[in-house]
């Protein structure tokens, strides 16, 4: 069964029920006490001869008979007859059914009867005078009944007197039956009816408000499976159903963004491994070319096969540099960096790592230059994961420079205003063109031009900067300044003046490649 068809027979059945209940105590109590009340109150509306019903029924016509017949059109000469219409000839229709004749006076003056002689003196022999004077009267002796009714309308005093003088019982409609019951019957039938309207009408409400939510939310689920992420719900209203068109609309948009994500994803693997075979294929053959002048003999001196195996040496530094690269984009796409950070000098950090790698730079032609502050900047780092965050970076510099030698500037700034530590990595080469400056830290992306350097990069290295930057809490972003600028925001530690001022009373071990410029 539907759910409109469950929601209209639930209306009916609030109804029915009670009603049902109702009528079913109403009858056993008309078996037992009830029943003893109901018949004293038909037999006090169906008396002898039906007089009640009788004087119910003149009083009940005397005004429709006044509007449309009794007005002015009523002739005023004794005897003359009254012009009878359908409503007149009701009433004395069912007067006589039950045995009564009726005189309808003007003025005292008679326009209307049909009492036989003998029945009207019968009557005067029974009320005496009091049947011409008295305005309303009703007698019931022997075998004769009288009813008498007198009303003014308009000046003029009309009288209807009814006369049953048959002996025996005649056919009497009871006054209960004819309009106690017959109201009774209407009102429930008017019940009943207003009740099926009604309830057709909240069903319909109730039903869309159900409905309607559903068919869209089956729309939208229709949509999904067809593939379609882009359609909204359009349900608005504040209910229930409102609320889970909402939540379905935003499970729809999370998975449409799942789905924008995995196809992402998909294109970084399909670029990884095209980047990967192109990456692989350039030392192999190069390993495979050296190889083949080996076993060929083209290599006929010593000197010449210890140059052609330093150079497969080269190359397979070049393969080992390609695993490893696989390696750490496993280890990025399951998310298992984990930084243990503790509160250090920034500063001190960074002159540290500038006098360690002192050797590495001069053999690489860098010249590292620091510009730090004079006063301590301390924050939560993992010192070991934010070297590798540097090697990154001077490797990469190393990696994409055009001339023989290169410039490292590192700025480090203490910005107490926005509570963090600000660390700029520039180098003097040739940058990035502006369209790839948000790409360039996206897992396997790399420059066209990069493409063509044999063995170089991996497009993963600034992925890693990024991570271990965000798993300090902190943010990355790259710049052009006359080369490629590094900038690095890291939030300063909790009481960072104490604990820094406690870590620079320290000896700095070593000097740094270059100069060190400190900022007032």
């Amino acid at each position: 069964m539907t759910i409109k068809k469950k929601i209209r027979l639930s209306n009916i059945l609030m109804v029915l029920i009670p009603i049902g209940v109702t009528a079913l105590v109403f009858g056993i109590c008309m078996q037992t006490f009830l029943g003893d009340y109901w018949h004293s109150l038909e037999v006090m509306y169906r008396d002898e001869k039906g007089i009640q019903s009788a004087q119910s029924l003149i009083y009940t016509y005397q005004r429709e008979l006044w509007e449309v017949n009794w007005g002015d059109e009523v002739p005023t000469q004794a005897g003359e007859p009254i012009r009878q219409n359908e409503e007149m000839l009701h009433m004395e229709k069912k007067l006589s059914a039950m045995g009564y004749h009726i005189m309808v006076k003007k003025n005292d003056n008679v326009v209307y009867t049909n009492i036989p002689e003998e029945e009207l003196r019968a009557a005067a022999a029974v009320t005496g005078e009091i049947l011409w004077s008295a305005s309303t009267m009703t007698v019931s002796a022997e075998d004769i009944s009288i009813v008498k009714n007198t009303f003014a309308h308009g000046g003029k005093e009309f009288a209807v007197i009814a006369v049953n003088s048959q002996p025996g019982e005649q056919k009497v409609e009871s006054y209960f039956q004819a309009y106690i019951l017959r109201y009774v019957g209407i009102i429930v039938l008017v019940f009943f009816l207003m009740t099926i309207f009604v309830n057709m009408i909240l069903s319909r409400w109730i039903s869309r408000s159900v409905l309607v939510p559903l068919e869209k939310l089956r729309e939208g689920t229709r949509k999904i499976r067809d593939g379609n992420l882009d359609t909204e719900v359009d349900y608005r209203r504040d209910d229930e159903f409102g609320q889970v068109c909402r939540d379905f609309d935003e499970m729809r948009e999370h998975l449409k963004q799942s789905v924008e994500q995995r196809i992402q994803d998909e294109k970084r693997r399909r670029e990884m491994i095209s980047g990967i075979s192109h990456d692989l294929r350039t030392p192999l053959t190069s390993i495979s070319g050296y190889l083949d002048g080996l076993l060929e003999g083209i290599a006929d001196t010593g000197e010449k096969q210890l140059r052609y195996l330093r150079a497969m040496k080269i190359r397979t530094e070049d393969l080992k540099r390609l695993v490893d690269s696989l390696s750490e984009y496993n280890r990025l796409e399951s998310r298992g960096l984990q930084c243990r950070l503790e509160p250090g000098d920034l500063r001190l950090f960074l002159e540290e790592y500038a006098a360690g790698c002192r050797e590495e730079a001069d053999r690489n032609q860098v010249e590292i230059r620091l510009e730090l502050e004079e006063t301590p900047c301390v924050v939560a780092m993992d010192q070991y994961e934010l070297r590798r965050v540097f090697d990154n970076l001077l490797t990469n510099t190393v990696r994409y420079r055009e001339s023989s030698r290169s410039l490292v500037v590192i700025e480090e700034t203490k910005e107490e205003k926005e509570r963090q530590a600000r660390v700029v990595c520039r180098d003097d080469g040739p940058g990035v063109p502006e369209e790839s400056l948000d790409r360039i830290f996206e897992t396997f992306y790399r420059l066209d031009s990069a493409r063509s350097r044999s063995g170089e990069g991996s497009g993963i290295g600034l992925a890693i900067v990024k991570e271990i930057i965000e798993a300090h809490g902190g943010t990355v972003r790259a710049e052009n300044r006359g080369g490629l600028a590094i900038i690095i925001l890291l939030p300063l530690a909790e009481g960072q003046a104490e604990t820094a001022s406690s870590s620079s009373d320290g000896d700095v071990s070593g000097a740094p490649s270059g100069e060190v410029h400190s900022r007032e």
